[in-house]
Parts: C-alpha cells; sequence; structure tokens
C-alpha cells in the first residue's frame, strides 16, 4: 500500500493547494473589484451622477421602472444628468467640497428594474 499511500498524500496537498490558490484568486478579485468600485464611484461624483443615472435607456426594464419612479426622484435624476452634460461641456468637474456629498453608490431603481425583469421573464415564459 505504499505506493497508493503516496499518491493520496499527493492529491490531498494538491487538493490544499488549490484551495488556497482559490481563496487567493477571489481576494485578488475582490479587491479589484472594490478599487475599481471607487474609482467608478469618484468619476461618477464629480459630475454629481450616480450610477443608475448612467444605465442605458434602451434597456426595457429601466424604462419601465422610470415610469414608475417618484415624481421627485425622477426630477432629481434629470437635474443630475443635465449637471454633468452641463459641467462636461465646459470641461469641469463639481467643486471637491460638494463631490464628497455625493452619493454615486446610492441605488433608487434596483429594486424597480428587479421587479420589471421578472415580470417581463414571465411575460416572455408564457408566450
Amino acid at each position: 500500500g505504499g505506493e497508493h499511500d503516496d499518491d493520496e498524500r499527493g492529491e490531498r496537498l494538491s487538493d490544499r493547494a488549490t484551495d488556497h490558490t482559490s481563496a487567493s484568486n477571489m481576494s485578488l478579485v475582490r479587491s479589484v473589484a472594490r478599487w475599481y468600485q471607487k474609482s467608478v464611484h469618484a468619476s461618477l461624483a464629480r459630475y454629481g451622477l450616480r450610477y443608475e443615472d448612467v444605465i442605458m435607456t434602451e434597456n426595457p426594464d429601466l424604462e419601465r421602472a422610470l415610469e414608475y419612479l417618484p415624481k421627485d426622484e425622477y426630477v432629481n435624476r434629470q437635474r443630475r444628468i443635465n449637471r454633468a452634460i452641463d459641467l462636461s461641456f465646459k470641461h469641469e468637474y463639481l467643486p471637491k467640497e460638494i463631490q464628497a456629498v455625493q452619493e454615486p453608490g446610492k441605488f433608487y431603481l434596483r429594486d424597480l428594474m428587479a421587479e420589471f425583469k421578472k415580470l417581463r421573464e414571465e411575460k416572455e415564459l408564457l408566450k
């Protein structure tokens, strides 16, 4: 049995190495994701935008969600977009103190979009 014992030990060591590599890779991915998210949020804050302000409107779930968005939230969204366009044309950013209070990661459409996506997918299944 000596030869098989060595094979089994080698496999266990290999499994542990794979688990460690996988955990290291996941840690690296999480670190890169956090860095990327901070970078995106900083870019959005320069213009006073939120992440969901820049979702393409060709998205059918977004179009429906915008129809059901409370009026004040819709108006705020339009103001943020218009301000960002204006700043972009002027090649300017918001002042640093205003950038600091922006909330680019605050979601206001996610729940509505998820609901409309679910309804759309159910409707497609029934066809």
